[in-house]
């Protein structure tokens, strides 16, 4: 009967190691979506099209916005798990 058991896979969780630090999977589709956005973002801005006589941003505002969404992803990422995963502190994990 073993012969129909799907072995699971062992999956290293890190995709690629860049010196000392390790790139996890998860961490791809963000660095992916930051990047994308950030490119779409300047391609928006640059066109004249869409803005007519609008005062539009800069590219070096719209660089500024992707820096400032990339540490809201992370202080916002780790504060949703501290706050709905992890919401005890007890003594002992205090150490």
């Amino acid at each position: 009967m073993e012969i129909l058991v799907i072995p699971y896979p062992v999956i290293d969780p890190v995709a690629v190691r860049i010196g000392p630090l390790p790139v996890r999977w998860y961490a791809l589709p963000y660095i992916g979506g930051i990047g994308f956005g950030w490119i779409f973002a300047r391609l928006l801005v640059s066109d004249d099209r869409l803005w007519g006589d609008a005062l539009r941003p800069n590219a070096k505002s719209i660089s500024d916005l992707a820096l400032y969404v990339a540490i809201g992803i992370v202080v916002g990422g780790r504060l949703g798990d501290v706050l709905f995963y992890q919401p005890r502190v007890t003594s002992s994990s205090i150490h």
